[in-house]
């Protein structure tokens, strides 16, 4: 079987290149990646395999499983097999004639036990956290990614309008949302999310309906908003959009919230510049809800979509749905330009109503723009 390279030899070789430039900095002689979107992220496969970078010099790809596709896939010019684990000493001794003497690995997501077998196969070395310095840099996009992200924002466009003209009022949620992804699937959508960490969740398609109905199952049926969520991905890269639908006549408080997210969803954007902090857009935004009457009611959302006080009103996006930074009162991180945002405001009315809206855009020189194609609306049907 052939496989076609994800991702081009020129951005992987630019990738690696930035990260000998921190490695360099923060005075670490070498760096062993080992997960998958790292993986991806460096090498262009996410196969089961092991990414050895010096400070200076060529990178070596240890790959155990599978050889074959990795070598077609991968931008990395020295691609070995590897039969088992524990010739990773072996190998890199081969290839550089020694090991180094500090190492960097992915501890903020490697299991204790892993961590601790390849401290065991180093044991002269002193092993780092190396997560800082890949997180950072994968902040900040090249024109590639956003390339990709484009393209995902075009299908999940198409996704939006064809779930607007295909919702009836006697359709379940469930049913609406299983068609849209059975529409997104034919478009291309790769259907798997990828989160960082164990306790990240999240569903690719859902829809809601507020307020809630007794209902069983629930219908859509009249006088109602309608939530849809589409969190696609496309050549590995996520995009995070929401939007609210009006169906028929819904009741006035449910309106008023919604047009009062819609404005919050939309000031966010607006004041999303390079040269701030992330802590000083959500403090804005705070002031804004005040001003609008939902200070006590402006919340964030945790990895499930459910209201938080300490959840934010937005993160970074890319090859992993849930990245840093994140619009809290606490992430004191500078906004800069290629920096990609998932801006997500929410308003917990009253019990049993809770609203947000989603759209994902980009840090430019000197203000932010709509990587999203879908209208920042409220769309109706009668």
């Amino acid at each position: 079987m052939n496989w076609k390279p994800l991702i081009p030899k020129e951005e992987i070789s630019k990738r690696i290149r930035a990260l000998q430039t921190r490695m360099q900095i923060a005075n670490l002689e070498a760096a062993l990646i080992a997960q998958r979107v790292d993986l991806l992220y460096f090498t262009g496969t996410a196969q089961n395999a092991y990414l050895f970078i010096p400070a200076e010099g060529n990178p070596i790809l240890m790959v155990k499983k599978y050889y074959p596709r990795a070598r077609q896939e991968s931008g990395i010019e020295i691609i070995l097999r590897l039969d088992s684990v524990k010739q990773i000493p072996d190998t890199i001794k081969a290839t550089y004639g020694n090991l180094p003497h500090t190492l960097g690995l992915e501890l903020d997501v490697l299991p204790y036990r892993e961590a601790s077998f390849y401290q065991s196969m180093f044991r002269d070395c002193h092993i780092e956290d190396l997560s800082a310095l890949i997180i950072e840099q994968r902040r900040i996009k090249s024109q590639w990614e956003i390339d990709q992200l484009k393209m995902a924002a075009s299908s999940s466009a198409q996704c939006f309008e064809f779930a607007l003209g295909l919702l009836t009022r006697e359709m379940t949620p469930i049913q609406l949302a299983s068609t849209i992804q059975k529409h997104a699937r034919k478009l291309g959508h790769a259907a798997k999310l990828r989160l960082r960490h164990h306790y990240e969740k999240a569903l690719p398609f859902n829809v809601r309906v507020w307020p809630l109905t007794r209902l069983t199952p629930p219908q859509i049926g009249t006088d109602c908003i309608l939530q849809v969520d589409i969190r696609w991905m496309f050549n590995g890269y996520h995009l995070d959009e929401t939007r609210l639908f009006a169906i028929g006549k819904p009741a006035s408080d449910v309106v008023q919230v919604s047009q009062a997210l819609l404005e919050m969803h939309n000031y966010i954007i607006d004041q999303a510049r390079p040269g701030r902090s992330a802590a000083s857009l959500y403090g804005d935004v705070k002031k804004m809800a005040n001003s609008l009457g939902y200070g006590d009611s402006m919340v964030g959302l945790d990895f499930m979509d459910r209201p938080s006080l300490a959840g934010p009103l937005g993160h970074g996006i890319g090859l992993e749905l849930f990245e840093a930074p994140w619009i809290n009162g606490m992430d004191k991180t500078v906004l800069m330009p290629g920096m990609i945002l998932t801006v997500k405001p929410a308003i917990l009315a009253r019990p049993g109503l809770i609203l947000y809206m989603a759209s994902v855009i980009k840090i430019t020189g000197d203000r932010s723009e709509l990587i999203s194609n879908v209208p920042a609306m409220i769309f109706e049907k009668s």
